[in-house]
């Protein structure tokens, strides 16, 4: 848009399509600052309650093997396991995928209980999600046989960028949960951040498409006045 004022256009249905651009960025800038901001308060907001089981989601494994993204997961786990007299249960969550030779859930209980020696009977996994959305949904159905019908407080673990996302979907598991932040590295972020931001807008698509419809329906009776 300001490309085309200092250029001197004058034809205006140029500047309708220039505003038309400016228009979906706006509104795709307005999504990604204001989730940014959002996961930023989150990811701050502390937890005022002691959880009865504290969820590791799993990120994938290298053949049997943890690598440093997973471990920072299942490090922040442990360290909130302390945290909180070691009452809690950790549950591991993860799947098998094509590529891996044991579940996720198996290769993280080991490393917890190999790396920092926890008792392995604090330990439970969940070894048949494939997601995020039903590590929540099958970590609460171990929750709910575990607790016997008493109630319980859970808080997962997942990588910093991966909070806000992971909180929508414990909330759609009907969890009462809160998340924490595993450190990841400063490079790795920009990228994750992105990639976690479309897949939010995958979430809630039909929403965006209609806000995307509207705004081309809008432009295209300013272009018809013109034409």
């Amino acid at each position: 848009y300001v490309f085309v004022i200092f250029a001197n256009i004058e034809n205006e249905i140029w500047h309708i399509l220039f505003f038309y651009a400016f228009l979906i960025f706006g509104y795709t800038m307005f999504l990604y600052t204001s989730i940014m901001a959002y996961a930023t308060l989150y990811h701050f907001t502390p937890i005022f309650y002691e959880p009865n089981y504290i969820i590791a989601l799993g990120s994938g494994l290298i053949g049997d093997k943890v690598p440093p993204l997973l471990a920072s997961r299942l490090d922040e786990a442990v360290k909130q396991f302390q945290k909180y007299g070691e009452r809690p249960y950790i549950i591991v969550s993860g799947g098998q995928g094509h590529d891996e030779k044991v579940s996720e859930a198996y290769a993280m209980k080991k490393y917890i209980v190999d790396e920092h020696h926890i008792a392995a009977q604090k330990v439970l996994m969940e070894d048949q999600s494939t997601n995020t959305e039903q590590n929540m949904a099958f970590s609460k159905k171990i929750m709910d046989k575990h607790a016997q019908g008493k109630k319980y407080r859970s808080l997962f673990v997942t990588n910093n960028f991966h909070v806000f996302r992971a909180s929508i979907y414990a909330k759609k598991a009907k969890l009462d949960a809160q998340g924490v932040g595993s450190k990841t590295a400063f490079y790795y972020v920009p990228n994750a951040f992105t990639r976690e931001f479309i897949g939010l807008l995958e979430m809630y698509k039909w929403i965006h498409v209609t806000v995307f419809l509207f705004i081309t329906l809008f432009i295209g009776l300013i272009l018809r006045a013109y034409v």
